[in-house]
């Protein structure tokens, strides 16, 4: 069995190591502010947890949302076990916002390219169902405009992670 990753290392910057988790700030540029929610102990499921187990996780992870969103403000957070990748018991918490370029679907699906933001193609015609032959031109525009919000909010975000950081750990610091 390949070795764990999230049981060899940390799995980001560690902001709070308790005894049973630790928080970290992932390293994921596209997604600043996205944290995990690491469970100690490998377990792949949060059914594998005792129900005190589960409950310390779930009052830390809603510890950790509403820092995050008193911190970061975004429009949305995210909050995902998904272990497909790496099975370990981990949370994702991602700040959202609507000017991201993958909203409102996951921070793993990727963005569609332009054309296929038209709808399906027509074999017959080889045009788009949504699109007429000549299409506005503003399309290219709004899908710039969208990617440089995106690149503003991130940048944004980015500037703000250090006090993020701090009200991490100050919330944290008496915990189990």
């Amino acid at each position: 069995m390949p070795a764990c990753p999230l049981c060899e290392g940390a799995g980001g910057e560690l902001l709070h190591q308790a005894q049973a988790w630790r928080l970290v700030l992932a390293d994921e540029p596209e997604w600043p502010g996205l944290l995990r929610l690491i469970w100690t102990e490998h377990v792949v499921e949060l059914s594998d947890l005792t129900e005190p187990q589960a409950l310390e996780l779930l009052q830390v992870l809603r510890r950790v949302e509403r820092v995050l969103r008193d911190e970061l403000s975004p429009d949305k957070v995210n909050v995902a076990s998904l272990g497909n990748q790496v099975p370990h018991l981990h949370v994702h918490i991602v700040p959202r916002w609507r000017d991201d370029l993958t909203f409102p679907a996951s921070i793993w699906t990727r963005p569609e390219p332009a054309a296929q933001a038209h709808g399906p193609l027509n074999a017959q015609t080889n045009t788009h169902a949504n699109i007429q032959t000549n299409p506005p031109s503003n399309r290219q525009t709004n899908t710039q405009s969208r990617a440089d919000a995106a690149a503003a909010r991130r940048q944004s975000t980015v500037e703000r992670l250090p006090a993020l950081r701090r009200a991490l750990v100050e919330s944290l610091r008496f915990s189990h």
